[in-house]
């Protein structure tokens, strides 16, 4: 029975051939650098726990940075800040007083689910 494990690109063989994703190379240069560093008291198991230990402090500061929900708020809310931007003016000149209605109902709607949020968080 042959092994088709290198097939596939998230197998252990994979990786350890140097296919797939990039966790392959990180660990090449970390072992590496790690090997040149201390060249005759390399210790295999120890160079593995300190990478162990750097895999699990996180990812990078910009990847956490672009991860959390202010920031995916932030984008949403330049988003339609922008189209919002595009699209008000058009349509206030064709229908200047169904806008007007339209943005002081979008307002409002704000306020409601705002102050709703709030009485909510106290109790």
């Amino acid at each position: 029975m042959q092994d088709f494990a290198y097939l596939f690109t998230d197998s252990a063989a994979s990786w350890l051939a140097g296919r797939g994703d990039a966790r392959f190379n990180r660990y090449e240069r970390f072992y590496r650098s790690a090997r040149a560093a201390a060249a005759g008291t390399f210790d295999l198991e120890a160079a593995n726990e300190q990478y162990a230990d750097l895999c699990r402090r996180g990812s990078h500061f910009i990847v956490s940075i672009l991860n959390t929900d202010a920031f995916k708020n932030l984008m949403l809310f330049l988003a339609l800040l922008y189209g919002g931007s595009l699209v008000v003016p058009v349509m206030a000149q064709l229908q200047p007083k169904a806008t007007g209605l339209f943005l002081a109902a979008g307002f409002i709607a704000l306020r409601v689910m705002h102050r709703r949020r709030r009485k909510a968080a106290r109790r």
